[in-house]
């Protein structure tokens, strides 16, 4: 279960296919209630309850942290895309009465309105990253919120 790689000077770490697995069990679960994480080793480890709790601790509340970077960066990075997207749209609005003031008939109009489809389509996926892209981190943030406080019990073999 613990990471036996890198340097010994380094904290506690869990193997990443256990954070894994455990993450995994969390999002089924889906309760409001504490988690408890329940870990079956050799009778000769039952010993290092509190190496394991602090390693699968340390490793989730690590985690946590990256989610909420995560998000700000989101959040940043989202509205500027928004704010460019915005100026498309402007532009491409601007295009589009400029193609109707050359005259009448089915071309123009057809990219008239060409262009307005251009620049709402150019909005959505700035929009749509601002909007939504929020609800999965915010899931994995309270995840390893979760587990970063729940209880570790070890059980031998």
């Amino acid at each position: 279960m613990l990471d036996a790689d890198g340097s010994p000077l380094l904290e506690l770490r869990i193997h990443p296919d256990v954070a894994r697995s455990l993450r995994s069990h969390a999002e089924r679960l889906h309760s409001k209630a504490p988690f408890e994480i329940e870990v079956v080793v050799p009778k000769e480890d039952i010993h290092r309850q509190a190496e394991a709790a602090e390693a699968i601790h340390w490793h989730f509340h690590e985690e946590a942290i990256d989610a909420g970077e995560e998000l700000r960066e989101l959040g940043r990075k989202g509205f500027w895309n928004v704010l460019v997207a915005m100026v498309v749209v402007a532009i491409f609005v601007c295009l589009s009465e400029a193609v109707l003031r050359l005259g009448e008939g089915r071309i123009v109009s057809v990219l008239s309105e060409s262009l307005i489809i251009v620049a709402w389509v150019t909005l959505w996926g700035p929009a749509e990253t601002l909007l939504f892209a929020r609800f999965p981190i915010r899931r994995k943030r309270a995840i390893a919120h979760a587990l970063s406080q729940a209880a570790v019990k070890l059980r031998a073999r």
